[in-house]
This record gives structure tokens, sequence and C-alpha cells, in this order.
């Protein structure tokens, strides 16, 4: 189960290791245990490719002794639950496959993909034994857990407004089909050495959080029809398992229902220790359940008492729980014919498998713990200087309150929000422990983690901003950075070396606002708009950061994020300046953004073509900003702090006043800049694209992929 509109099913076929049974030492009761299913059970496989199914990070994980690793859930899931019970003394590691670039274009892999993946490694498994036979006697003995379906209703039968099912199929007969390709698929496993299998049924989707948030007139009573129509598929799965059970030599097939297993903790909640049961842990919206957590989101603190972790996934208290009636039947009605403890005593030893099975591990186990690049390089303007303006002669400065009033070091930072920047949460987002220096204070090592050049009031012009008086544009962050190229190469010794870290960092670049706001928009500073229709400024702008960016090439950069311009013409100070227009925005500010963007997109496409391994992406500022559901916010046009109409007008005034207490909920702090929440909001979606408008060709987790 998935909770964007665009999540469907996630691939998950992982190998196991040897270890003890459930605290008691011994070879595990099976030699293998092989899963196939969706985001119930995915505990990384969706890191690698590309899908806004996501769930390494924050607060994801955050019960998990090796925190965000890539599971919907709080904690462990219910395959890690039994594969504890097996007698596996380390979770089941995600596959990682080579080549896995194919994957990148999509967002998914389906069951049949993962069918085909397993025969690949099928495949793989005769080569290492060296015989068939014996890979087939060995394939025999382990066990193969699927659990898919519960997509194909929530990304796909009920979701009328994307999908045709429902006007093709009644529930009777969509069901029909889906046991159809569910059987074929069963059968190709079989052919390739499976033969215990365990099928995990469809849970009760109408009781999600999801569900209930846009089906539920009280936000606790189920959706019945949709219910109705998981027991139809429940019904025939169970029925799938007795006719193959009969008609298929050796193989042995049980039915787990996941169903009437929540039907008891829904029914008798407090039995089991739960006290919420119709909303998620994290979430936003009605029962947290319209939007799964968000990165750094702070969950409920008593969250065994739970039964859903968001709007979809249930916590780790309820997957403890599944997974032990799974493994160990309570009720007669948990597991049909019998449970996964059975099954596995069906199986024999593990000893002389011991090779191949460290073999398999070695080839598929991860690396974590690691930043995705080694170094971030930052430039930019206000929206991501981090102190660099405060010692320089300039009113656009942030090292006074309330600015940094959120963020640990306090005003100091010099940071243009209440909180964290833009930069500071993709540098989260993409690995990093601790925020990217300022180039203004980096010193010594840190410099090999990257720099952070950005300057408020900068632009891709050098005259930009100068009224306000010094600021570093972005020649000048260009030619800093070419100082700490020559700092990197002395601390290293090595030009190669040198050439190689900076190949593989990150480089993300915000630049072009202010060459709108403080320099075409103010003809009474700058003459750019007496000389130049809006269209040609467009252009020579865009031809000048152009020339910019082959620079930063030439210095080495490869993978680079670059920033269009988003709505200006909706900012505060802009609609102060000039008024609002039918659409609450100031119109023709707009539309000369969208003449930039537009030809940025065609330099973005020139660079990629000409220039040597060059990987140039636009995070879609425009889309971001307004697509989408809202995430939390209720003021959208009106700034946090009080605004200064003298010295730094637009800014916050520097006199002590104390900001507004709900600072989550505006989108600007100033009349410039973002709050922290969306800042956070801003790059997530920036690092994963929520709307394929977002990113062009890709996000930032695909470009640091690459």
């Amino acid at each position: 189960m998935c909770g964007d509109l665009k999540i469907i099913c996630v691939f998950l076929l992982m190998l196991s290791l040897l270890g003890d049974n459930y605290g008691t030492e011994g070879e595990p009761q099976v030699p293998c245990y092989f899963i196939f299913g969706d985001s119930l059970v995915d505990n990384g496989n969706n890191n690698v490719i590309r899908s806004l199914a996501r769930a390494d990070y924050l607060p994801y994980g955050i019960d998990f002794p090796d925190g965000p690793t890539g599971r919907f859930s709080n904690g462990k899931t219910t395959v890690d639950v039994i594969a504890e019970l097996l007698g596996f003394d380390d979770y089941i590691p995600p596959m990682l496959l080579q080549g896995v670039e194919k994957y990148l274009e999509g967002g998914r892999v389906t069951f049949s993909g993962q069918v085909n993946n397993y025969k690949n490694i099928a495949q793989q498994i005769v080569r290492i034994i060296g015989n068939e036979n014996s890979a087939a006697n060995y394939l025999s003995k382990c066990i193969y857990s699927i659990g898919v379906g519960s997509n194909d209703y929530l990304n796909n039968y009920f979701m009328p407004q994307y999908y045709s099912t429902s006007r093709q199929y009644t529930p009777q007969q969509y069901a029909n089909v889906l046991i159809q390709q569910y059987t074929q698929q069963l059968k190709t496993l079989y052919n390739y050495g499976a033969r215990k299998f365990v099928l995990i049924g469809v849970g009760q989707i109408g009781c999600s959080p999801n569900a209930l948030a846009q089906n539920s007139p009280d936000g606790r009573t189920c959706a019945q029809n949709i219910n109705v129509a998981n027991q139809l598929f429940n019904n025939k799965l169970r029925a799938l398992v007795d006719n193959l059970n009969r008609n298929t030599p050796n193989a042995k097939l049980i039915y787990i229902n996941a169903y009437g297993i929540f039907q008891d903790l829904i029914d008798n909640p407090f039995a089991f220790g739960f006290r919420v049961t119709n909303a998620g842990c994290c979430g936003i919206g009605r029962n947290n359940g319209q939007i799964t957590c968000l990165p750094f989101q702070n969950p409920c603190q008593n969250r065994n008492e739970y039964l859903f972790w968001d709007a979809f996934h249930p916590g780790e208290a309820a997957n403890i729980i599944v997974g032990r009636r799974s493994y160990r039947a309570q009720k007669s009605t948990d597991a049909y014919p019998f449970d996964i403890q059975r099954l596995a005593q069906l199986m024999s030893s593990c000893k002389d498998h011991i090779v191949l099975m460290i073999s398999m591990f070695i080839m598929f186990s991860m690396v974590k713990g690691q930043p995705q690049v080694p170094c971030y390089f930052i430039f930019g303007d206000s929206i991501v200087d981090n102190g660099n303006n405060n010692n320089l002669i300039t009113t656009a400065k942030a090292n006074y309150f309330p600015y940094g009033i959120d963020f640990p070091n306090g005003p100091q930072n010099g940071r243009f929000t209440n909180g964290r920047n833009k930069a500071d949460f993709i540098a989260a987002l993409v690995g990093f422990n601790s925020s990217i220096p300022p180039h203004a204070t980096a010193s010594g090592n840190e410099i090999l983690r990257g720099v952070n050049y950005g300057s408020g009031v900068a632009g891709i012009r050098d005259e930009t901003g100068y009224r306000w008086g010094d600021r570093i544009s972005m020649n000048r962050q260009l030619m800093n950075h070419q100082v700490t190229i020559l700092r990197i190469n002395s601390i290293l010794r090595n030009i190669t070396a040198t050439r190689s870290l900076l190949n593989k960092c990150l480089y993300t670049v915000d630049m072009g606002n202010n060459d709108y706001l403080n320099n075409y928009l103010d003809p009474r500073f700058y003459p750019s708009s007496l000389l130049y229709t809006p269209d040609r400024f467009a252009t020579l702008l865009v031809q000048q950061f152009e020339g910019q960016l082959r620079r930063l090439h030439s210095y080495g950069a490869r993978k680079v994020a670059v920033s269009n311009i988003g709505l200006l013409g909706c900012l505060p100070e802009e609609t102060r300046t000039f008024g609002r227009n039918a659409s609450g925005c100031v119109d023709f500010i707009n539309n000369y953004v969208q003449l930039y963007n537009q030809k940025l997109k065609v330099s973005i496409d020139n660079l990629n073509t000409n220039l040597p391994n060059a990987r140039f992406i636009i995070s879609n500022q425009t889309s971001i900003s307004t697509g989408g559901p809202p995430i939390g916010f209720t003021v959208f046009d009106s700034p946090c702090c009080i605004i200064s109409n003298t010295t730094a007008r637009g800014q916050c005034i520097n006199n002590g006043q104390t900001p507004c207490s709900n600072r989550n909920q505006y989108v600007f702090f100033d009349n410039f800049h973002p709050t922290e929440a969306a800042n956070r909001a801003i790059a997530t979606r920036s690092y994963t694209a929520l709307l394929p408008t977002d990113s062009y060709p890709t996000d930032i987790r695909g470009l640091v992929q690459t």
C-alpha cells in the first residue's frame, strides 16, 4: 500500500543469511526467504529507483535500529518479524541490482517485474552451485512470501479519475482478473524452483486513515465498498491456494488472513494495546491521512498506541502482531490450511548451503550511513545564504532577531528565515549530518564536504543588488569556488584526485531572482528595463547564466541542479508595491519570469547535449510552489514578522519584535523569504519530485544516483 496518487506497487525481492531462531541459537528453519510485495514489506529497494514512494527519511525508521532504511513504518515490517521467527539473525537485505538504471525512468516494479528479477537470481544460483538439480533442490526448501494486490485497489480500481478499471469491471470481475494474473506469476515462480508459498491476503484498505479521510463522514466508519472488494479478492486467493495445492506437484501453499487479523485489532484495540485506530501517527490532513509523513515531521510520541503509522501503513506494534500470528496462528482463521511455522517444518537443514548464502549476501548487501555524494557546493542568493553576508557592508543581512529564532545558533547564523533554509534541507536529504559551511568561515578539511557561497541580493548580473551595498554575485561566487578548488588540491595533493572528487559532488544554483527584484523591476536604480524588452532581458540573462554554468562545468562540476525562478509576482513585497491582479498576484511580473524560465530550459538542454558528462537539471520552483495539495499552511500571502519600511525594506524590522507564533502555518517569514516550514516543503519536492513538472529531466535524487 502506498500514499501518493502516483505511487503504485514497489519492488521487494530479497535473500537471507544465517542466524538463530527468535532468540535461541541455531540454524534458520529454512535456507532462504524470498519476499515479493509492495510498500508493506519494502525495506529499501525503492531507495535506488526513481519513485515518489520513498521512506528513507525521518520520521520513517525512527524506532528501527538503523534509522530510516526505506521501510514504510516507524520500525519493523511484518516480514522482518517473520524473518526473526524463522531464525535469521539479521533482517533480510534488499536486493540491489546491477544495471538498476533501467528502473530510474519508472516509478515502480510490478509483480511481473519482480518475478522476472527472481528468474535472474535463480539462474545465478544455478551458476554458483554448478548443477541445475542441486539448485532446484535448494530453492525448493526456501519460503516465498507474496503480498500484492493492495495497490491494485488503492492505486487503480478506486481511483476512477486516473484508471478505467472500475468502469470496465464489477468488483467480482476485477477480482477474477487479478487472480488470473496472480496465478500466472505463481506458476512462473514454480517453474523456477519455488515450492513453498505464503500468500498474504489484502488487509482492510477501507479502514486506513487515507480511506477514512476521503470517504468516512465521521472519520471512523470504514469504507465498506472498498473492504467488500478486498474480501472478494481474498476469498478467491484462498480458493487459489486449494486449487494449486491439489493440482501442482510438490507445491505447498498457505494463505495468511491479514484482513481477519486486522479486524481483531480494530474490533478490540485495547486488548492489543492500541488507543488510536483511525489516524496515522504522522501525516497531514484529516485523520493524518491525506498526505504521508513529511521529512523531518515530528510523529506522535505514543507510537505503540497507534494502529497506523501513516496514511496507509501499519506501525511497528501492529506489524509485530500480524507477523507473529502469520508465523504461529492464534486463531484457526489466521492461516489456511496451516501457518508459516508448520510450513517451515516441512523444510530440511540449510548447512550444505552456507557458502552459497554468504556469496549471495556479499553480492546484495548495502553500505549504510554514507551521504549520497562526497560533497555539496551551493551557489545562490538569500534563499540559501547561511552567513556569507554577515561581514559585508550591506543592508541585506539576516544576522539579527527574529531571523534564526528557530535555528540552534540563533540569528548570528545569517539565514534569511526563522530556521533552516532550502540548502540545509537538501544537504540533510542527500545524507549529510550537518549543514554545509559558508564560504566566509569554511576552513580546514571541512571544505572537502562542500562550501556554501550564497549571498543575499546577489544575481547573475554583476550590478544586480548594488543599491543595498556589497554582495557576492555569481561571477564572484565562481571565483571563490576556484579558490576552494586550490585549497582542496592542497589537502589532497593530487590534481587527479581533486578532479575526481569534484566530478562526484552535487552542485545547486539558485540565481536569477534578484536580477528581476533588484534590477529589472527597479528602474529608479537600474536602467535595464529602459534598455531591454522583457523578452530581450530574459535572453541576455540566460545567455550570461549559461556561460557561468559552463565555467562551473570547466571547474569539474557534473551534477548540477539549477532552480528556475518562482512566481515573484506573488511575493508579499511585490503585491504590496504593485497591487494584486484577479489572480492574487502581480501578473506582469510572473509573465516576465516565465519568459526567463522557458529560455532556461532550452539552455539546460544545450548544456547537457554539448558538454561532456554533463548532468544539469532544473528544479521548477513554479510547479513546486503551485502544484499538489496544501501541506499544512494557512497563511499564503502575508509575512510572519513585522516588516521594515526603511533600511532593508521588505525584511523583518530590527527592533526585537517577536514574529508570529504559528510559524509552521506561514509560507513567508518576511516579504521575500520562505519560512523554515516552506523551505522544507520546497527542498523535499526539489529532491524528490511530487509532480512530473517539479523537475526536468530528473529530480535531485535521480541526479545524485547517476
